[in-house]
């Protein structure tokens, strides 16, 4: 009998320990899942992960547009892998793989930020001030601008484009005439800064046509001009189905691209950051040093003619840098979609754009930025970033 209860106490004591084991087991694992759930928003937003080395394994996707040439300084960097090359640089215990998103608009990538799917962009002018506005609009998005990337002096490569052997030869033949344009975008306002010269705002039916589309209509003779910019200007004289009625520069407007984050995601991931602008400004460097060798960049990414791309590389200024006349300009565009009600609040650029993150990146790779004195003058030239 003593044999007996002692086996007995034996069992007891093994069952007693094993349901031990299985409620610190659950308690440990219910800790890690509240701690995961209470970290989800962080790892949202910097998109890494611990890697077994020490490091971080990351994820970060860069939206661009292919049909838009002033944000072509995208196609440089990630034919060239050089954020890839600027992210072993910076944080080389880093895994970090970089996606890239290609988009025929701006608004379809401000979407894709704003849903947390793309962390970096290349964008217009206008649809750089509508990220804006929706960093303030929107719950659980903050958006940062952080640099530029082509510039068009004077509103260079932009155009009001006219149908081969179109009867309209001067700006004033096209009063009674209906025109399209992207409405809301930097060639709208080119346009109907145009129209205002010549007092015909009130005599031109405006319609809204995307790029390709305004091409086509140009190509079918179903509008009297489209108002466009680069490269379907060069692609549409290279095709030979419309001429240039009137350039941009008439206006005397810059025509300005750039690069927006989302701010959150920036703040958490600083380096990345540095690193991607780090990659912009070598990618410019080399637009200005190989051009020719650029254009054939261009051409095997954007699937453009090589003369056009060529066009591309000697008309667009690719300059990182952030002047306090780039910052008229927009100011400038914003007044310009106010009066559209295109805005839901108004953008203070003073907070919307942050050029810290560039001046970081350039005293890194040891280029000089902008002394206060050249901020507030024209762009230069030999010190583009």
């Amino acid at each position: 009998m003593r044999l007996s209860a002692k086996r007995t106490l034996l069992q007891r004591s093994r069952l007693l320990l094993a349901s031990l084991a299985l409620t610190v087991t659950a308690a440990l694992t219910g800790c890690g899942t509240q701690g995961g759930s209470g970290g989800s928003a962080e790892r949202v937003v910097s998109s890494a992960k611990p890697a077994a080395a020490g490091g971080k394994q990351a994820v970060v996707t860069v939206g661009y547009q292919s049909p838009t040439a002033q944000t072509w300084g995208a196609l440089i960097i990630k034919n060239r892998g050089l954020y890839e090359k600027h992210l072993k640089e910076l944080a080389p215990s880093d895994e970090v793989e970089v996606k890239w998103f290609d988009a025929t608009a701006g608004s379809i990538l401000n979407n894709q930020m704003v849903g947390g799917k793309i962390q970096l962009s290349f964008l217009g002018d206008m649809p750089s001030l509508l990220n804006g506005v929706m960093g303030i609009t929107q719950a659980n998005y903050r958006s940062v601008f952080l640099a530029f990337d082509g510039k068009g002096v004077l509103g260079r490569n932009q155009a009001i484009i006219v149908p081969k052997g179109s009867q309209v030869k001067r700006v004033e033949d096209l009063a009674g005439q209906t025109v399209s344009t992207p409405i809301g975008s930097s060639s709208h306002r080119m346009l109907l800064d145009t129209l205002k010269q010549h007092n015909l705002v009130d005599k031109v039916k405006i319609v809204d046509q995307s790029v390709t589309v305004g091409m086509q209509s140009i190509e079918q003779n179903k509008v009297a001009a489209h108002s466009t910019w680069e490269p379907y200007t060069s692609l549409i004289a290279h095709k030979e189905i419309g001429t240039v009625l009137q350039p941009g520069e008439a206006t005397k407007i810059d025509y300005l691209a750039g690069v927006v984050a989302n701010r959150d995601w920036a703040e958490a991931n600083r380096t990345y950051t540095v690193a991607f602008l780090r990659a912009l400004v070598e990618a410019h460097q080399f637009a200005k040093e190989h051009p020719e060798e650029t254009a054939k960049i261009f051409e095997a990414e954007s699937k453009f003619p090589p003369e056009v791309c060529r066009k591309m590389v000697e008309n667009i200024r690719f300059d990182a840098a952030i002047y306090d006349k780039d910052l008229d300009t927009l100011n400038g565009s914003i007044q310009f979609l106010s009066s559209l009600g295109k805005l839901e609040k108004k953008l203070e650029l003073g907070s919307f754009v942050d050029a810290g993150y560039l001046r970081e990146a350039a005293d890194s790779l040891k280029r000089p930025y902008l002394t206060d004195g050249e901020q507030a003058g024209e762009w230069l030239q030999g010190k583009e970033l």
